[in-house]
């Protein structure tokens, strides 16, 4: 199964637009979203509808949990009732991270503690708004293993377990100029980074 997953969108549809025609011409079989929905751009109602009447799997980020952006009672009532985490197959699909204290997972020192406290084969995470990888099979005691990635499809070790940011569409941070998403195929065990051209949003939160 191929999965696109998406994250960070920030009420930012002209992105997310984007995101999903160029899906569309990679034959997934469905979409799954990170979390924070809303709060950034202007379109933060229609995307939350977007999301729901597309029935994409989606869970809760904090954006989407609190936030000032006066949305239709409906659609933040739909998004307080969303999953923290999604576990299918060994996978979890979480915001910010799995461990009880969520602290987001930007370096290989926290990625090791997340990797020791949690036995998952792989964790796809959003909210860093950047690409990263951290495999947990690494010389260095208490950091787990990072990688360097940017864009690209990645065979993935079937022995190693990883943590997975593919980025935002909402707005980058670190001086990322790209609209990002990603692609987890289970059948050759790999990832694919993803970066569109398109206009982000101006500011970050």
């Amino acid at each position: 199964m191929k999965i696109a997953i998406i994250s960070d969108i920030h009420g930012h549809w002209p992105g997310l637009e984007i995101v999903v025609q160029h899906i569309q011409s990679k034959d997934v079989d469905r979409i799954i979203c990170l979390g924070d929905l809303v709060e950034g751009g202007e379109d933060n109602d229609f995307v939350v509808e977007f999301i729901k009447n597309k029935n994409i799997l989606t869970v809760r980020g904090n954006h989407d949990e609190n936030n000032d952006c006066q949305l239709q009672p409906d659609n933040q009532n739909w998004l307080s009732n969303l999953p923290e985490t999604i576990i299918e197959n060994g996978i979890m699909f979480t915001h910010i991270s799995p461990r009880l204290n969520k602290r987001a997972i930007q370096d290989n020192i926290e990625a090791w503690n997340v990797l020791e406290e949690v036995k998952f084969r792989l964790v796809f995470i959003g909210h860093l708004h950047f690409p990263a990888m951290f495999g947990n099979r690494y010389d260095l005691f208490g950091e787990a293993c990072p990688y360097n990635v940017d864009y690209g499809e990645i065979i993935l070790d079937p022995t190693d377990r990883y943590i997975i940011s593919f980025g935002a569409i909402g707005y980058a941070r670190g001086g990322g100029k790209f609209i990002r998403y990603g692609i987890y195929d289970s059948v050759k065990n790999s990832v694919e980074f993803i970066k569109l051209e398109g206009e982000l949003l101006p500011y970050g939160q």
